[in-house]
Order: structure tokens, then C-alpha cells, then sequence
């Protein structure tokens, strides 16, 4: 019995069960009513591409699969969907589609390489990404550069990956707002904004360059809300770290500053550079590191959720381990090679903060006796499916290799 079926209109269960086990037949004028018959075909030279987009339409609109994982579904010669992928890469809107689908699972980064590998074969120019001549490559950029054009907040770009120049960041947020004082993410509710500020003027004269020595920090009180702090005497840089308590909201956070003038979105060790890459981890929902709440380039400060401080039992300096126990960077695409700060890291519970358990893998994390890291200066980023534009992106400075 032939069945007819040509559109990408959804179906019903039942309807499904009917057509599978071939009970009803279906004329051109009922089709659409059907789900279409995915076409298998033996290659012989041309591609049906009315076919396989019906099958590849199906997926996307009906059964809600993301577009990359809509191709790996489909079933041809590698061939076949070698060339397949080069049509869509090809049509800018469907280039669009694909790419995004897969920037948006940067976890899956690797089985994406590896099961691509399968469907077209490992010889595909489509995972030779960073050549400049691949349909990859012009899809690629084409979105990013829609991507940077539709934006309508930092974070937006942060989240897709950390490695945007400064000059890039400055200029989309002068189109956005008009002005040159950047900020990325959102001051914490519990604080009014202009309490946020009343509060780094009051720090500025605690700070302390070098080695720094604990001390106690008054009490602030504005507008009748009560605000504690403590000094965080690790590190020897300009950098200094504070935590702020909020009594009235139950609420923690951890505020880092420096010296306005030392401000930098690309320099090493700098809070802007800093809150590129823990705006990523943040807007990721990554398990692995402290969020990043909101970032000021021009006051040259920042504010995290607080994590409590539950110790390592014992500190390392063996890069490895550190690795093992930070997992999630590396399936975000982060090497982190930070072996100085013994007290960057905190093992990973259920009272780490009040928000972890809606990180990525969190119940898997706690088995596992993963790590937080509190400060992440020294990471690279690379990921097969985004290369690198210029106007765009820089190599994260890892600051590491400073000391080799």
C-alpha cells in the first residue's frame, strides 16, 4: 500500500501507529495530515533535497529537536550528508539555525565532533572550522556577526563565549545605551542600587595593596538596612575582596575592587577580563564556579554570590587534580591552569551557596566530590565549532604563563 506524504505538518500518536503499520492510504489531498515518509536514498550522484529537508523540517518544527541534532537523526550515505550539510550551511537563515543550535550546547561539544564524523566521514572539510575558505567558516560568521547585531545585553554575547575583545564589548554597549560606563549582569535585589555604590565608597579606603593583613569593618547602615563585611586577606595583588552581608534578606555576597585606573577587559589578572569569563560560566549555569552577579568597568568593581568555605582537606598544586575536580570548565570549553591559589578552591556541597542546585549537574557533582572555583584568572578557551574573528575575539591572557 503506497502512502503519499509530502509536508511537515505534526501528527498525532495514533496517526503515527496507523501509518507505521500501513492501514490506511493517503491521497495528495490529505497529506497534510500525515507525517512525510523519510526518503533513504542509495546516492547516485544527485542529492534529493526536497526529501531529506522534509525529514530534516519534521525534526526541527514537529518534534522540536535542535537543528544539529535533527541532522545527526536523519540516516543516508556519508556522502549524501556531507552535501546535505553544505546546503544548509549554504542558505543563511538555515546556516543561522544549525549554528546556533550547536553553540548553545557547548557541553556537547565533543559528541557533536565525534558523531558528525560518523554521519559525513572523517575526511569532511564541514569540521575544518577554522579554515577560512570552509562553508563553516562563512556560516559561522554570518552569525556571529548577526549575533553581535541583535544582542540586546552583554551577557547575551558572554554567554555564547568569553573571549570578546574589550573594544568589541565597549563599542556594543555604546550602541545599546549610549555611553562608555559598561556593565555587565545586574546588581542582587536584596541591594538598591544606589546602596550598591554608597557601599564601594565606603570600601575604598579598607583596600590595601600587597600583602594584607585582617581587619574588622564596621557596620554601614543606609536608609535603615543594616550591611556587614569581612576582609579577605588572600592574595598579594591590588585586587582586594570583601564580604557583604545583607541580615535583613539572609542573602551573602563577595565584592571584588581595584584602582578605577587599573581597569581592563584584556589586561591578565584584571576584575574585567575576570568577569568575561565568569559571566560565561554564570550564564552557563556551571557548577564548577562562583556566579558573577553584576560587573562595573568604570568603578572597576565586581559582586558574587557568596560561597561558604568548606575546605579541600588537603592543597595541591598538581594541575591534574585540579582539572578532575573542575570538570565542568572543561565541558565549557575553559583549560584552567591556575596551581598558585590553594584557596580558590572549595569543595562542592549541598550548602555551597542557595542557588547551586540549579547548576548543570549538580547531584552528579556532589557524588563526585567536585570543586568551586572562587577566582578564575588563569583559563584559555578554544571550542571546535567557533573560530576566532579578529574585530571580534583575543586569546583569553592566561596568566599563568607569565611565571614559564
Amino acid at each position: 500500500m503506497k502512502i503519499i506524504a509530502i509536508n511537515s505538518t505534526c501528527i498525532n500518536t495514533n496517526q503515527k501507529k496507523l501509518l507505521k503499520n500501513n492501514k490506511i492510504s493517503v491521497n495528495n489531498n490529505f497529506a497534510k495530515d500525515y507525517s512525510p515518509v523519510f526518503y533513504k536514498p542509495v546516492f547516485k550522484g544527485k542529492i534529493p533535497l526536497d526529501k531529506l529537508y522534509e525529514e530534516y523540517n519534521w525534526y526541527i518544527n514537529c518534534d522540536r529537536i535542535p537543528a544539529i541534532d535533527s541532522f545527526l537523526k536523519m540516516e543516508a550515505p556519508q556522502e549524501v550528508m556531507d552535501q546535505f550539510y553544505t546546503e544548509i550551511l549554504k542558505t543563511k537563515d538555515r546556516g543561522y539555525q544549525l549554528i546556533e543550535s550547536i553553540v548553545s550546547q557547548p557541553r556537547k561539544t565533543d559528541y557533536f565532533v565525534k558523531k558528525l564524523k560518523e554521519k559525513m566521514g572523517s575526511r569532511t572539510q564541514h569540521l575544518m572550522t577554522f579554515m577560512y575558505n570552509t562553508p563553516y567558516y562563512t556560516a559561522y560568521e554570518n552569525y556571529i556577526n548577526t549575533k553581535y547585531k541583535n544582542s540586546n545585553t552583554i551577557v547575551e554575547l558572554l554567554k555564547i563565549r568569553p573571549d570578546w575583545r574589550g573594544s568589541a564589548l565597549l563599542e556594543k554597549y555604546r550602541q545599546l545605551t549610549g555611553n562608555d560606563n559598561l556593565t555587565i549582569g545586574n546588581i542582587p535585589k536584596p541591594i538598591p542600587d544606589s546602596h550598591m555604590y554608597k557601599i564601594v565608597d565606603n570600601l575604598k579606603d579598607k583596600m590595601e595593596c600587597g600583602m594584607k593583613y585582617d581587619k574588622s569593618i564596621d557596620d554601614l547602615i543606609i536608609d535603615g538596612q543594616s550591611y556587614k563585611f569581612k576582609f579577605f586577606t588572600e592574595g598579594k595583588s591590588s585586587k582586594n575582596v570583601f564580604g557583604l552581608f545583607v541580615p535583613s534578606a539572609n542573602k551573602k555576597y563577595v565584592i571584588k575592587m581595584e584602582d578605577p585606573q587599573k581597569r581592563s577587559l584584556d589586561e591578565p589578572f584584571a576584575l574585567g577580563t575576570l568577569a568575561k569569563i565568569d559571566a560565561y560560566l554564570t550564564a552557563n549555569r556551571s557548577r564548577n564556579s562562583a556566579p558573577l552577579y553584576f560587573y562595573d568597568h568604570k568603578n572597576n568593581f565586581s559582586v558574587y554570590k557568596y560561597i561558604e568555605h568548606t575546605p579541600l582537606g588537603s592543597n595541591t598544586n598538581n594541575i591534574s587534580t585540579i582539572r578532575e575536580h573542575l570538570p565542568d570548565f572543561k565541558s565549557l570549553g575553559l583549560d584552567y591552569n591556575d596551581t598558585v591559589g590553594f584557596n580558590n578552591f572549595f569543595v562542592l556541597n549541598e550548602h555551597s551557596s542557595d542557588t547551586h542546585h540549579k547548576t548543570e549537574g549538580f547531584l552528579e557533582a556532589l557524588k563526585n566530590s567536585e570543586w568551586i572555583s572562587v577566582d578564575n584568572d588563569h583559563v584559555t578557551y578554544s571550542n571546535t565549532f567557533q573560530p576566532s574573528f579578529p574585530q571580534y575575539h583575543a586569546s583569553l591572557p592566561n596568566a599563568m604563563q607569565m611565571f614559564f
